[in-house]
């Protein structure tokens, strides 16, 4: 297990100890948390990504039309 020190502004814990009561213990649970949630998210963009990915791969046809040549992309309607 790794050990890890933060440095806080001391109004800041003055703050935290009187909402928290015991900070150290309070904060250390709520940095771990914290991590454990990031590898949370993770999870789930992997879990898109793969779900994309199976898109991609599995639809077929799908397009916009026909290609407009440069031409017609720019052509403008006349004026009368």
């Amino acid at each position: 297990m790794k050990e890890i020190n933060i440095s806080v502004d001391d109004e800041l814990y003055r703050r935290a100890q009187q909402r928290l009561g015991d900070v150290e213990d309070s904060v250390a649970l709520h940095v771990t948390n914290y991590l454990k949630s990031l590898n949370d998210d993770d999870g789930r963009i992997a879990a898109a990504r793969t779900r994309m990915e199976e898109l991609f791969r599995t639809t077929r046809g799908f397009g916009v039309g026909n290609k407009l040549s440069r031409e017609e992309m720019h052509e403008r309607g006349s004026i009368r």
